[in-house]
């Protein structure tokens, strides 16, 4: 229902609002007419008044608030796993150049060099998996274009070891 409260109608509504709710009241109409004056709106003390005893709901607020920090949980989960991409990004790059560096060694230490590299990049691909299955901050979609780019580095039995081990293991966990 469309309303003539111009606090309603403000883009400012849930700032007021959840200021309101935090000092429970004890706030004056002159200081939201102050903040609004701030914000470039013309709204009168008497319509703050008015609008705090006849519209405002604290429940509304408080489900604005709660979906905000949620908001904010998942961008921040998404932040750290793209951080933890990153990672494994540059543990690949590093994979490929030392894989380039000693495909012709016969140097054993030059070999086990590669297959440690490889076991810790795994071993970050799982931790991003696990974050990821605990937090689910990516899209399913974005979880699949980060996984096939960071399966383009590997080598091609390896990328075809991953590919089965990942099908297997989500076939268990239910995702497919």
């Amino acid at each position: 229902m469309r309303t003539l409260c111009k606090v309603c109608n403000s883009s400012n509504l849930n700032e007021y609002e959840s200021i309101y709710l935090k000092r429970k009241g004890r706030v004056t109409d002159v200081f939201f007419q102050k903040l609004a004056t701030k914000k470039g709106e013309k709204i009168g003390r008497k319509c703050f008044k008015n609008h705090f005893e006849m519209h405002y709901r604290p429940e509304r607020i408080q489900e604005v608030l709660s979906k905000g920090r949620i908001d904010s949980q998942v961008e921040e989960s998404k932040a750290q796993a793209i951080n933890i991409l990153d990672e494994i990004r540059e543990n690949l790059k590093g994979l490929k150049n030392l894989i380039e560096a000693t495909k012709d060694s016969t140097n054993l230490s030059d070999v086990v060099s590669v297959y440690r590299e490889h076991r810790l990049t795994l071993q970050d691909i799982e931790r991003l998996r696990n974050k990821l299955s605990s937090d689910a901050s990516l899209s399913k979609a974005e979880l699949y274009r980060e996984i096939y780019w960071a399966c383009t580095q590997l080598c091609p039995k390896c990328k075809d070891n991953f590919w089965v081990k990942l099908d297997e293991r989500l076939r268990r966990k239910g995702f497919t």
